[in-house]
């Protein structure tokens, strides 16, 4: 069983609760813990719980984690609008640093955990600047990052101080970027099959869902975080190229942008530490997900 610890701004874009059930309903991986980041962790958190609570899995850890990016400000007064489907009293241990909990646990470990960020990658960051020796123990798959447009894909973009970090710190990564994952969008009948299904766990899901729309019916699920869930399970799902990827800090229309340094006349492939997803078998891994959340 691959033990992984999943980091998640869940609450903003549906895509994370979305990943975070199919996680939770995949017996090939034990999740060890959760760790929350950007913006209104403290809620974040809770909406985790909550979902951890309807899979009968709240042992899991939740840790509250950084707020703000590594340099610069964020908007205190954002709440994550998803958070408003929490009805419960739930409470948050915020004893445990963490940075800590994900040092310790990696380092601690006997067996292979991997890092599965699918948010901005602050927390991820400031463990490896606390213990650079992470990359002799974890890898790193995660969702975020763009290298056939140069487009500032959201994760990075919230903060690339952190993401050129981790991506300079030679850790073994697999990027799952918007190149695969916008070929990845639920349809209709996809989302009908969810709100339809009718058990606990799909109904808070479809809540979420709703929330998400505002109203608008048609706006369907892009499947960019439950993407890096399912290749990480069946790599066969995706194809991968071996690229050097440089996460640009200083541009004025670039900062945040996934730049693939390869030259064009001497590209050496396979000695980069950064495997990029280039294609995506999309309708196998719809019926993948929808076969793992609708249970």
């Amino acid at each position: 069983m691959k033990k992984i610890i999943i980091d998640t701004d869940i609450g903003g874009d549906i895509d994370d609760a979305l990943a975070v059930a199919l996680a939770l309903n995949s017996p090939e991986i034990e999740i060890i813990g959760i760790t929350t980041v950007f913006v209104d962790t403290a809620s974040r958190v809770k909406l985790t719980k909550k979902l951890l609570s309807l899979y009968n899995k709240s042992d899991i850890p939740v840790i509250k984690g950084a707020e703000k990016p590594l340099i610069g400000s964020w908007d205190k007064n954002l709440i994550p609008l998803q958070a408003q489907a929490v009805k419960d009293n739930i409470e948050i241990d915020e004893s445990i640093n963490v940075i800590d909990f994900i040092v310790n646990t990696i380092m601690d470990s006997k067996e292979k955990i991997t890092l599965i960020p699918i948010g901005p990658l602050t927390n991820i960051a400031s463990a490896i600047i606390k213990e650079p020796r992470l990359k002799e123990k974890t890898e790193i798959y995660m969702m975020g990052g763009m290298y056939s447009q140069a487009f500032p894909e959201w994760n990075i973009y919230c903060d690339p101080e952190s993401a050129r970090i981790v991506f300079d710190s030679g850790i073994k990564i697999t990027m799952v970027g918007l190149d695969v994952t916008l070929r990845c969008r639920l349809s209709k009948e996809n989302l009908d099959k969810i709100f339809n299904y009718n058990s606990e766990r799909t109904r808070f899901l479809s809540e979420l869902i709703k929330i998400w729309q505002e109203g608008n019916e048609e706006r369907y699920p892009i499947l960019h975080d439950p993407l890096a869930i399912a290749s990480f399970i069946d790599p066969s799902l995706v194809k991968k190229e071996n690229m050097h990827i440089k996460v640009e800090t200083k541009g004025e229309f670039t900062r945040g942008v996934t730049v693939v340094i390869d030259t064009p006349y001497t590209s050496k492939k396979g000695d980069s530490n950064v495997d990029v997803c280039v294609d995506v078998d999309s309708d196998r891994f719809i019926n993948f997900f929808l076969n793992r959340i609708l249970k």
